[in-house]
Order: structure tokens, then C-alpha cells, then sequence
């Protein structure tokens, strides 16, 4: 639900192709890269570093022309997928600067450090955004190992095939241009049934693609049950209903010139301070639930 966005992005996958290459030619590993490359250039004209750094929109085309059974030497790469996780997994997500699931924004995937067993872990998956059961050759392609929450990896998407349903690719796709979460009050058929002013019971949230033909948005919203998992955080739109009645502008320019540069640092600041949430686009992948709050803070006029 949020773009991975990186400055050099061709640089890390260089970076992750060298790491694996110097792996496979130690003298105690089971890997033949000879092997390996002769297959792959067999199959696809390419060698697993090119493999390795393919861009999404290469990885489609390489996939079009794969056959339906594999060599042992490309069966073997899915094993290495397990070095590489347990290995530089960790180090991935440093280098990405990841805080939350990019298919989701719901939940944390960091590194921090296991005092019990003594190293650094982190808290997430690593999604074959195409499923390395019917690709192989892609198991450690870096645009193929998207970082996740555990639920969106194994609970929602598991082992759907991607390529033949096609959803948005967050080093590819911005949803937040995709998509956007709305409210509305819901009005109860019962004439005898009052809801609270603060009750949730009275909204009921949306999200409503900006393209309604887009099926690669919709697949994506409906895979990751985005609408249904965002139905239970109707509590941060009723805040942000009550803060919008709050912090009106008059009140909002008082607490900027009162605090400005001691509390904190401008407008977008203080907007992140009274909503809880990051209200820039470039931010969101920062902190859970972000888009949700920029996009009910702009429909409210809170942001």
C-alpha cells in the first residue's frame, strides 16, 4: 500500500548480486554457479547477475518465456533464498529504510536487537512478490523480495500467482495515487436505533479507487482485505473527525506562532503531532496506518 522508494535501488541490487556470487563460489557451499549461469543463459539469455538485478518490468518479460519445469540448478536457487533471508535479511531492510508492510501500512517490520540470542533480527517477512514455486529462477531476484508483515505474506497472499492475477508492485506502483480512503456517516434504517455522536457505529469507511477499470488496485485491495481490515480503525476516524472540530485553523496558526521552532520544527510537524500520522506522501512508509490518516485529515480539511 505504500511505494518502496530508494535513491539507488540499481546500486542495492548490485550490492545483494556480489553478496550472493562471493557466497556461491566459497568452497564449502553445495552451489555450482557454473552451472547455474549456463542454465539460466540457456533458458533465458541472461546470467544470474542479470537475473538477480532484473527490473520488475524485465522480470514479467523473463517470466513469458520460462518453461514450466526447471534444471536442479535452478530448482537449487529456492534454496538459496534461505541464505539469503537468514543471512542479509536483516541488512535489507536497513539498507530499504523500511518501518511498515508496504502491502499493508498496518504493521511495524523493523530490525531490532535479540539481547537473548545475541544478534539482530527483524520483524518481517520476505514476500516472492512472484512465488518461487512456479518461478525458481527468480527466488533471489531483489526486485522479487518484497519486505512484509508476516500476515500479508502468509496469511493473504501466500502463493497467489501474481503474474497471471496482476496487482500493483510496490517498487513499480504508487497506491497512494491508486486509491483513496473515504468516510461517510452511516444512517440507521431502525427509526428506534440512535447512534452516539462518539459511537463508531456511525462511520463507515471506504476505499475507493481512483480508476474504477484499475483492476491491478483492486486485486491488490481485495487480496490484502485492505477494506475489511481497515473497517477496524474506525476509532482513528472518529479522533480525526474530533480534532478536525478542534484544531481549526485559527487554532492551528495560535500553536504555530506560540511553538514554532522549540516544540516543533513547521506546519507539517505540528499536523503530524495533532494526527498521529505522517501527512506527506514521501513519508508514509514511516509509521502505521498514515495513508488512512493523510487521506481522511485532507477529505476532513484537517491537513
Amino acid at each position: 500500500m505504500t511505494q518502496i522508494k530508494h535513491t539507488n535501488l540499481d546500486e542495492l541490487a548490485k550490492k545483494y548480486s556480489s553478496k550472493i556470487h562471493l557466497y556461491i563460489n566459497q568452497k564449502d557451499t553445495k552451489y555450482k554457479l557454473d552451472g547455474i549461469i549456463c542454465d539460466l543463459l540457456q533458458l533465458f539469455d541472461k546470467n544470474l547477475e542479470q537475473i538477480i538485478t532484473s527490473k520488475p518490468s524485465e522480470i514479467r518479460k523473463l517470466i513469458k518465456k520460462s518453461p514450466d519445469t526447471f534444471s536442479k540448478n535452478i530448482e537449487q536457487l529456492k534454496d538459496l533464498y534461505t541464505v539469503f533471508r537468514n543471512k542479509w535479511g536483516v541488512e535489507l531492510i536497513e539498507d530499504l529504510n523500511l518501518k511498515v508492510c508496504p502491502f499493508c501500512n498496518r504493521e511495524y517490520i523493523f530490525k531490532f536487537e535479540d539481547t537473548k540470542q545475541k544478534k539482530a533480527r527483524i520483524l518481517a517477512s520476505l514476500d516472492h512478490f512472484y512465488d518461487k514455486d512456479s518461478y525458481p529462477f527468480l527466488s533471489v531476484s531483489f526486485f522479487n523480495l518484497i519486505p512484509s508483515c508476516t500476515i500479508c505474506n502468509s496469511k493473504f497472499k501466500h502463493t497467489k500467482n501474481f503474474y497471471t492475477n496482476q496487482h500493483l508492485h510496490p517498487y513499480e506502483d504508487d497506491f497512494n495515487k491508486k486509491a483513496k480512503f473515504t468516510h461517510f456517516f452511516n444512517v440507521a434504517n431502525d427509526e428506534n436505533k440512535h447512534y452516539s455522536i462518539l459511537s463508531k457505529q456511525r462511520i463507515n469507511l471506504d476505499l475507493k479507487r481512483v480508476n474504477d477499470s484499475d483492476m491491478k488496485t483492486k486485486n491488490t485491495i481485495e487480496t490484502f482485505r485492505l477494506k475489511e481490515l481497515y473497517n477496524e480503525h474506525k476509532d482513528i476516524v472518529l479522533e480525526l473527525i474530533q480534532k478536525a472540530e478542534i484544531y481549526n485553523d485559527s487554532y492551528i496558526d495560535e500553536l504555530m506562532q506560540k511553538y514554532e521552532g522549540t516544540l516543533f520544527k513547521n506546519r507539517e510537524d505540528l499536523m503530524r503531532l495533532i494526527t498521529c500520522g505522517y501527512v506527506s506522501d514521501e513519508d508514509l512508509h514511516k509509521r502505521p496506518l498514515s495513508k488512512l490518516i493523510k487521506d481522511i485529515s485532507e477529505e476532513l480539511g484537517l491537513v
